[in-house]
This record gives C-alpha cells, sequence and structure tokens, in this order.
C-alpha cells in the first residue's frame, strides 16, 4: 500500500450559517445541486451515498463516512482512476449568516504518482475553493436546517 499525501486548501468565508451548511452537506442527495451543469451523467444517490460518471474520471462513488454536527464532514470517493480518495469539509462559525470552509483530501499515491501529479492537487483545491468561495446557489441553503 502506497503512503497517504494530505492536500489542504486555503480557508475561505461563505454567505451561510454553518448549520445550514452542514444540514445541507450531509445528504449527498444535494451534492448534484453543488455541482457544475453537464459535468455528471448516469446520477444516482441516496441520504449517505451518491455515484456518477465524469468524462475524466468514469464512474465516482462517494460514500458520507463521518459527520461531527455542524463542524466537519467526512467523505471517501472511489473511482477507476484515482482509487480511495479521502475528502474532509471543516465548517467553521463566524456568524449566523457566515462560516468558513476548508477541504482536505488524502490520496494513496506511490512516488510516481506523486511526481507526476506535482502541484496540479494543490492547483486543483485552488480552484475548487474558487468555486466554492463564488458559488451563486447559498441562498438556496440558508434555511435548509429546519432544526432549533
Amino acid at each position: 500500500m502506497s503512503p497517504v499525501t494530505t492536500f489542504i486548501s486555503r480557508r475561505v468565508e461563505v454567505p451561510c450559517g454553518d448549520r445550514d451548511l452542514y444540514a445541507f452537506m450531509t445528504d449527498m442527495n444535494n451534492l448534484h445541486a453543488v455541482l457544475p451543469s453537464g459535468s455528471v451523467t448516469g446520477w444516482e444517490a441516496t441520504e449517505e451515498r451518491c455515484s456518477f460518471e465524469t468524462d475524466r474520471a468514469g464512474r465516482i462513488t462517494v460514500t458520507r463516512a463521518e459527520a461531527l454536527p455542524h463542524s466537519e464532514i467526512s467523505y471517501e470517493a472511489e473511482s477507476f482512476l484515482t482509487g480511495r480518495v479521502k475528502v474532509r469539509i471543516t465548517i467553521g462559525f463566524i456568524s449566523a449568516m457566515r462560516s468558513a470552509v476548508r477541504l482536505d483530501t488524502g490520496l494513496e499515491m506511490n512516488p510516481l504518482m506523486r511526481m507526476l501529479i506535482g502541484d496540479s492537487a494543490g492547483r486543483y483545491l485552488d480552484m475548487l475553493m474558487d468555486i466554492i468561495e463564488s458559488y451563486d446557489g447559498y441562498d438556496m441553503i440558508r434555511g435548509y436546517n429546519q432544526s432549533p
């Protein structure tokens, strides 16, 4: 087994409270709403698991692995191309209407794969954080948590 290489994103602030963001992101049915339009096909989902196909990575299966209320959600994803990938979203409270978000991911990579990937994983995380920061659907997420 290859050693796990961890990549950590920068922290961004989003216009959504931690409770709403957590409630939305723990339901895997909602992941489709935040993916770029037309980027996936064959979407299937339950509250704890989803799978879909992309042109670049083939079939991807994502499972919610762990969830710590209002602060952290861990997922495990698997595809033929990447193998198993662990992704953790850390949510930080700023105010009732703002949260901080950070992603980290762990990949099992042998030295050759690490050399081939180079800094592209870090650039991809930066691009992903730009998308999260500029996402225009936070109005849909606000109010998602209906618990007191």
